[in-house]
């Protein structure tokens, strides 16, 4: 019997195998890669981090930072709580914030008076629910070693 049909049959199997697998492989890649590239650009949402503290995460979106002016800046922070963030609400607003997820704050910057004003705060359940909107427009000095302090230093460089 000639070893060379068997041996030629085998590679090819293993051939065809291997060339299966990379295509489902690559299909795999294909699909994650557009969910990715879609999903970011269904919600135009450009989340860039700038700092963690032990309350939370913080990130702020690169798509909705405007320069209103040469001074002030507007921009959209979400905020990931850790429970010692969750924590803080709850003693600052009530036990409706003990299922507390993230919030999303749109916030302006001056930044020439080194102040910021909170216009909208939204809160969000780990259900994904609002609760708790706060409207607000005045403007507060910030610590600048507190996370306002830290994104301040990031929006108002540029």
């Amino acid at each position: 019997m000639n070893p060379e049909p068997l041996t030629d049959f085998w590679l090819k199997k293993g051939a065809t195998c291997v060339k299966s697998l990379l295509s489902k492989l690559g299909a795999t890649f294909l699909v994650i890669g557009l969910a990715a590239f879609l999903g970011t650009e269904a919600w135009g949402v450009n989340w860039k981090y700038y700092g963690t503290n032990e309350e939370g995460t913080y990130y702020y979106d690169t798509q909705t930072l405007t320069r209103l002016s040469r001074s002030n800046i507007r921009v959209c922070v979400q905020s990931i709580y850790t429970e010692k963030g969750v924590s803080h609400w709850v003693k600052e607003g009530g036990k409706g914030f003990q299922n507390l997820d993230f919030s999303l704050i749109l916030s302006e910057y001056n930044c020439i008076g080194r102040s910021v004003r909170h216009l909208r705060i939204r809160f969000y359940s780990k259900e994904g629910a609002v609760f708790y909107p706060i409207k607000n427009d005045e403007w507060q000095l910030f610590a600048p070693d507190a996370m306002a302090g830290a994104l301040f230093e990031e929006i108002c460089k540029q």
